[in-house]
């Protein structure tokens, strides 16, 4: 079993690791269907569309907006998820 932080972070075991080859570094989603968590690893095919809306003149676009990005997604799908417990 394990605990969620306050954060909401919390440990994927080895086993789950080395079953989907995720390495320190790797994206993921993460996402509710039916009351089960799902978690997938995401290659750069998967992410090439998540930043679609990042391109600008057909630029890809830097770390630090990639960071942004990813950060803003997530914060607006606890949002959207904690809004929805109501």
């Amino acid at each position: 079993m394990h605990k969620i932080t306050s954060k909401r972070q919390v440990t994927i075991p080895q086993s789950v690791c080395h079953a989907l080859s995720l390495t320190p570094g790797d994206y993921v989603e993460i996402f509710e269907r039916d009351g089960i968590a799902h978690i997938v690893k995401m290659s750069s095919e998967n992410l090439s569309g998540k930043f679609q809306a990042l391109l600008t003149n057909n630029k890809f676009p830097g770390k630090d907006e990639i960071k942004e990005s990813l950060k803003q997604r997530a914060a607006n799908k606890f949002h959207e998820n904690d809004c929805n417990r109501h």
